[in-house]
């Protein structure tokens, strides 16, 4: 079978298996989804939101797909497919945040902190294309300062890259599994957030400082990525402040909308250096 046909029919499988699960997530839940949507005022207005949001990030990562597959060769260390990666695990994440948003008003601690927990279990999924290029261009520095003399070949890089990524991968999966309560679940969510959009926000510093990946523009992606960091500080800060509410949900989505295009933007764009 072609490199192209194989990757494009994993592609689709594994988005497939997503929507299902997806779908049959709902389904369980779609009488108390019901109810939220009558009862809870604001939750339409949260819905409409989401939605929006997740149309977006279906046509960026379309565009990223689309532009990857026209390549004459293609790897999965290539840009446009870690970043296409980025933004359809993040379709499934916000798809699972409807189901945890509006499950939160009517059900169990217990049954809520579950699905929590599948929720930041998405995270890890979402993030991982990030920590690998990150992984990827933190032996690259080590490699041009002479720290490293190994894995000078493409493969060997990311051979080694994917096997830290299972690592840190597994370390933060059992971290989330045997979470007590709510309230540890989003320090820990937090934390894992906040070093991983760190290092990345920094990896694209560091690459426009150095003048490296010029089919993008470093500069922009890592400005977005530090907005998405404070983003995410700000909104963990203000839901143990004032907690959740419709109008506070709203606008954080319409904020991470615009920070979702300016990322993107900067992939699309290229540096002149």
């Amino acid at each position: 079978m072609e490199k192209k046909q194989k990757y494009l029919m994993y592609l689709v499988i594994g988005v497939s298996i997503g929507i299902i699960i997806i779908i049959v997530l709902y389904l369980i839940n779609l009488d108390v989804m019901e109810e939220t949507i009558t009862t809870i005022d604001g939750a339409f207005p949260v819905l409409i939101a989401l939605i929006i949001r997740i149309t977006v990030l279906v046509v960026m990562a379309t565009y990223l797909l689309n532009r990857w597959f026209s390549q004459e060769e293609i790897y999965t260390s290539d840009l446009p497919f870690l970043f296409a990666m980025f933004f359809t695990l993040l379709v499934f994440g916000k798809s699972l945040d409807i189901l945890a948003n509006f499950l939160y008003p009517s059900v169990d601690t217990e049954i809520y902190l579950m699905y929590l927990k599948i929720r930041q279990l998405s995270v890890i999924g979402t993030l991982a294309p990030m920590i690998f290029l990150s992984i990827m261009m933190i032996i690259i520095f080590l490699q041009a300062n002479g720290k490293i003399k190994k894995y000078n070949d493409p493969r060997e890089r990311n051979i080694f890259s994917l096997k830290v990524l299972i690592i840190i991968a597994v370390i933060e999966a059992i971290l989330i599994i045997i979470t007590p309560n709510t309230k540890v679940a989003g320090i820990n969510f937090a934390i894992f957030v906040m070093l991983s959009l760190l290092v990345t926000t920094w990896i694209f510093y560091f690459s426009y400082h150095n003048k490296r990946l010029s089919q993008i523009h470093p500069l922009i992606v890592a400005i977005g990525f530090t907005a998405y960091l404070i983003s995410n500080m700000l909104r963990v800060l203000f839901q143990n402040v004032i907690g959740e509410n419709a109008l506070f949900i709203v606008l954080t989505e319409i904020i991470d909308i615009i920070i979702g295009i300016v990322i993107f933007f900067g992939y699309v764009m290229r540096v002149k250096y």
